[in-house]
């Protein structure tokens, strides 16, 4: 009775240490497939870009012009937010500010779209694919605020 309790108890720590085997094998090939799969990664800077420090102060400008524009857009959103919780506020006041909204808002994008339309003239084409595709020139996609 009890060699059979002892050969249940060696199969226990069998199967355990196979388990945790098998495991540690696991995390071994992921890792080794993540390292690997950086080291194809291919790093660009904006030299290889063809940005020069020109380029690079007016994309700042430009990053930072977007940046306020949303943050005055979620500023306004709450004044109009509040005009709408609000039933006292009157109808001319309600319109003075929505013209007033609308009226930074396109000021705002008249400077994006000139400041963006000066980088198209002179920004090399593959500097222009990736700056598209990470939304620092318009995509089309809207930018998620978080």
């Amino acid at each position: 009775m009890q060699d059979g309790k002892r050969v249940q108890k060696r199969h226990i720590w069998t199967k355990r240490a196979v388990g945790i085997l098998v495991c540690a094998a696991l995390c071994t090939v992921i890792a080794s497939a993540q390292k690997s799969e950086n080291k194809n990664e291919q790093v660009r800077t904006w030299a290889d870009l063809g940005v020069t420090s020109t380029h690079q102060t007016q994309l700042e400008a430009l990053w930072e012009l977007k940046r306020q524009k949303e943050i005055q857009s979620v500023k306004d959103l709450k004044t109009l937010n509040r005009f709408a919780k609000d039933s006292l506020v009157e109808d001319a006041e309600v319109q003075e500010t929505l013209d007033a909204f609308r009226a930074k808002r396109k000021k705002a994008q008249g400077q994006i779209e000139k400041i963006e339309e000066e980088l198209l003239q002179t920004l090399p084409t593959q500097a222009q694919l990736h700056l598209t595709l990470l939304g620092i020139l318009d995509n089309g996609v809207p930018r998620r605020i978080t």
